[in-house]
């Protein structure tokens, strides 16, 4: 078991070193899948998935019933795969909302963590998503609200509360990823948290976390007390 620790440790340290550069389909869903298959050589089932249905794209956009037919695949990581691919078929068709008839629910950071990493595991840039939440914390929307080029992105506030109105949440998650860097808010993270915060406040919205992703690893503001 420690030399799979090692293994996933060692992935990830090159992850973030080399922003997926060059990184293979199954090698991206191995990262992916070490986020809910906690203990293990995963890669073999990556290799797998992706011969099988051809790419990473076509394991996300696979039907859990096929995904459950995969030796090794249970019923916790094929709801994981089919979570990503329902947001990624809300934010690619351009409606108001990303939620599928059955919404996942996201009540804490780890799932919306869990449910948020797909979509930055091959961007190069930073990049800035907002997932919209009903009452009984079930997605609402998921958007892709802004990216730049390198390291950082500029963000305006006004343009995130109208997103976010958009997908007539409740609450907002947000979160933003750190490509080349480790999951470890900066100052700046928090005071445009707290910005934020205040300007989906006044919407009548509440921002009910802000996720600083890196590789699959993440952070919260709220558990970090930046929201408290």
């Amino acid at each position: 078991m420690a030399g799979h620790s090692g293994h996933r440790q060692r992935r990830r340290a090159l992850y973030r070193r080399s922003g997926g550069e060059g990184w293979s389909d199954a090698e991206l869903l191995e990262l992916m899948l070490f986020r809910v298959i906690p203990r293990g050589d995963v890669f073999p089932l990556a290799q797998r998935l992706v011969e099988r249905f051809g790419s990473l794209e076509g394991v996300l956009t696979a039907r859990e019933e096929a995904l459950l037919e995969e030796p090794g695949v249970g019923k916790k990581t094929a709801a994981f795969l089919t979570s990503a691919r329902d947001a990624l078929a809300g934010e690619l068709d351009g409606g108001g909302s990303a939620a599928p008839p059955e919404r996942p629910r996201l009540p804490g950071p780890h799932e919306a963590g869990s449910f948020l990493i797909p979509f930055f595991l091959s961007r190069r840039e930073e990049a800035v998503y907002l997932i919209g939440l009903d009452g009984d914390y079930r997605l609402t929307g998921l958007r892709l609200a802004a990216q730049g080029g390198g390291e950082s992105v500029s963000v305006d506030m006004e343009e995130l509360v109208r997103i976010s109105e958009a997908m007539c949440p409740r609450y907002i998650v947000a979160a933003h990823n750190h490509p080349s860097g480790i999951a470890l808010p900066s100052a700046a993270d928090e005071r445009a948290t707290r910005l934020l915060r205040d300007a989906l406040k006044a919407a009548g919205i509440t921002l009910l976390d802000h996720l600083v992703v890196s590789g699959d690893d993440f952070v919260s503001l709220r558990e970090n007390g930046v929201l408290n």
